[in-house]
This record gives structure tokens, C-alpha cells and sequence, in this order.
């Protein structure tokens, strides 16, 4: 028996939970451009110029990352911290299919926003479809992660 059992509505420390919405946002992030950077590896015979620049393939990768970093930080701190922490852990909303629908339907919906339903910018759509799988990505692992941050951890030890 943990102590947590003794105590079932000792709440973890904020801190605790602000990590794990942070690191669910991390997850999301980084998942989309580790991809990003492994296609740009892959498809980097087709980014020449002349004269040659060195890694010139890196480009694009690195200004998404710098770009969708802005994103997920703005939502991180504007509506995936206040869920994650003010949502009770036994709502509905924390089940992996329903929070990751969520999350696929919230991060479309902002960079729909973002461009708007009439944009002239060619990547608009592409950007909102990865949006949308950072969201639903972001959302799965803090679904999947939850239990860890939202409980206090145990006190005992084992002898």
C-alpha cells in the first residue's frame, strides 16, 4: 500500500504538472521535425545552388523549427497549460481518443486562423494538416503520460 492510497486527494506539486504539459508540447514539436529534418537528409540532393552553400539543406528545417517553436510555445502557454492543469484527471476529456481528436482539431483550427480560409500563402494547407498532427501528437502523449504528472508521487520506499 503507497501512501497515495492513504491520501487519495493529495494533489501533486504545480510543478509537476506544468513539466508534463511542457513536456507534451515538447513531444509534439520535436516529433515534427525530427521528421522534418530526416525527409530534408533524405531529399538533400535536391537542394543545390550555385555556387554550392555548405548544408544548405538545413535551411528549411531549421527556420520550421524556429517557426512551429513559436507556435507551440504560444499554445503551451495559452490553452494546453490551463487544460492540463485545471481539467480533472477524471474527465472524459483525458481519454488517448478523445484528447488526441482534441488536440488534432485545435491545432488545425489555429493555423487555420493563423492564415485564414482565403490565404495566398502555398503552404498553408501543409502547415495546417502538421499542425494538426502536432496537436494530436502533443495531446496523445500527454493522455498516455498523465497518470504520472497528475498523481503525487509516492513516498514509500522499498525495503
Amino acid at each position: 500500500m503507497t501512501s497515495n492510497e492513504h491520501r487519495p486527494n493529495r494533489k501533486p506539486p504545480l510543478l509537476r504538472r506544468v513539466i508534463g504539459s511542457a513536456l507534451s508540447a515538447f513531444v509534439g514539436w520535436f516529433t515534427l521535425n525530427s521528421f522534418l529534418f530526416v525527409w530534408a537528409f533524405i531529399t538533400r540532393h535536391e537542394h543545390r545552388s550555385n555556387p554550392p552553400i555548405p548544408n544548405e539543406w538545413l535551411t528549411g528545417p531549421a527556420f520550421m523549427a524556429l517557426y512551429s517553436a513559436a507556435f507551440v510555445v504560444a499554445t503551451w502557454l495559452l490553452a494546453l497549460l490551463p487544460l492540463y492543469i485545471f481539467v480533472p484527471r477524471r474527465s472524459v476529456l483525458w481519454r488517448w481518443p478523445v484528447c488526441t481528436l482534441c488536440g488534432a482539431a485545435a491545432g488545425a483550427v489555429i493555423m487555420f486562423s493563423f492564415y485564414g480560409p482565403n490565404s495566398s500563402d502555398r503552404y498553408a494547407a501543409v502547415l495546417t494538416i502538421l499542425a494538426a498532427i502536432v496537436g494530436g501528437i502533443t495531446c496523445l502523449f500527454g493522455a498516455l503520460t498523465a497518470d504520472r504528472f497528475h498523481h503525487a508521487p509516492s513516498t514509500t520506499t522499498v525495503a
